[in-house]
C-alpha cells in the first residue's frame, strides 16, 4: 500500500533488509521485532508521555522524599523531557503505522476551534454543577508563581504550546483512534479492521477512557473523546483528527495564557 506521506521516514521492509549494512542490522532487528508486536509502537510512546509523571502519584513521599513537591519544582524540565521521549518513539515507530489520510484538513480545524469551546464550557459547567472539582492551585503548575524569571516564563510556556500542539496530538490520536478504537473491535488483530470503522462499544468505550486520561478534567475529556471519534467516523481521515487535536490544544493553551487560568495547563 502506498504511503500517503509526502515524506518517508523509512523505506519499506523487504527493501530495508536488502540494502542494510552491517551497522544497520540492530535496527532491522528493532524493526522486526515490532512488526511481532504490532500493538507497541502505538503504545511505547503514550506510555513514554505518562510515565515520566507518575512518580508523584504512585510514590507519595516514599523515601522521605516529596516526590509531588520534586516533580513541580522541576515540571518544565520534565514535561520538555516526557515531549521529547514520545516524539523519539513516534520517529522510531512510524515504519509501523497505519498509514495516515491527510484529508477533510479544513473540516478538521474547524473542528478544532469548537473543541475548545467545547472543552472550555464543559470544565466550568461541570465545576459548577458539582460533577468535578476544581482542583487546589497547589495541584496545578503556575508558572506566574513559580518561574520568576521572564525568560524562564517564555521558555515554560514555549514547551507548553509546542509540546501539546505538535506531539500530543499525534501521539494520541494514533493510541486512540487509531490503535485503541480499532483493538476494542477485534482486540489482538486491530490491524483487520480499517480505520475510522464505527461500533457502539469502540465508540462510547474509547471516548471513556479518553476522559479518564484527562484527570479532573473527565467530562471535558468524553465530550472531546465522543468530538474525534465522531469526527473519524465520518471522515475516515485520521489527519482530520490529528490536525483538529492540535488546534484545540493550541487554541486553548492560548485562551489559558490570555485568562491565566492555569488549571487547563
Amino acid at each position: 500500500m502506498p504511503r500517503e506521506f509526502p515524506w518517508e521516514f523509512s523505506v519499506p521492509r523487504a527493501s530495508y533488509r536488502d540494502s542494510a549494512s552491517e551497522m544497520d542490522r540492530p535496527l532491522s532487528g528493532w524493526r522486526g521485532w515490532l512488526d511481532d508486536r504490532p500493538q507497541l509502537p502505538y503504545l511505547l510512546p503514550f506510555m513514554a508521555f505518562v510515565l515520566v509523571m507518575a512518580p508523584p502519584t504512585f510514590l507519595g513521599k516514599t523515601g522521605g522524599v516529596d516526590w509531588k513537591g520534586l516533580w513541580q519544582t522541576y515540571q518544565p524540565l520534565l514535561y520538555l523531557l516526557k515531549t521529547l521521549l514520545a516524539a523519539l518513539f513516534l520517529f522510531l515507530c512510524w515504519h509501523h503505522y497505519t498509514p495516515i489520510r491527510w484529508t477533510r484538513l479544513t473540516l478538521g480545524a474547524a473542528v478544532g476551534i469548537a473543541g475548545t469551546v467545547i472543552w472550555i464550557l464543559v470544565v466550568y459547567g461541570s465545576q459548577m454543577a458539582g460533577i468535578s472539582s476544581k482542583p487546589h492551585p497547589a495541584d496545578f503548575y503556575n508558572p506566574d508563581l513559580m518561574l520568576h524569571e521572564t525568560w524562564q516564563r517564555w521558555g515554560y510556556l514555549v514547551i507548553r504550546v509546542a509540546g501539546p500542539s505538535l506531539v500530543v496530538p499525534l501521539m494520541e490520536e494514533l493510541f486512540f483512534r487509531d490503535f485503541l478504537m480499532r483493538a476494542l473491535i477485534r482486540g489482538a488483530r486491530f490491524q483487520d479492521v480499517a480505520v475510522g470503522t464505527f461500533t457502539w462499544f469502540s465508540f462510547i468505550g474509547v471516548s471513556l477512557l479518553f476522559g479518564l486520561n484527562h484527570g479532573a478534567q473527565w467530562p471535558a475529556g468524553i465530550a472531546y473523546g465522543l468530538l474525534m471519534g465522531f469526527l473519524l467516523i465520518r471522515t475516515k481521515s485520521l489527519g482530520a483528527c490529528i490536525v483538529a487535536h492540535g488546534v484545540t490544544n493550541f487554541t486553548l493553551y492560548l485562551y489559558v495564557i490570555y485568562a491565566g487560568d492555569w488549571q487547563f495547563m
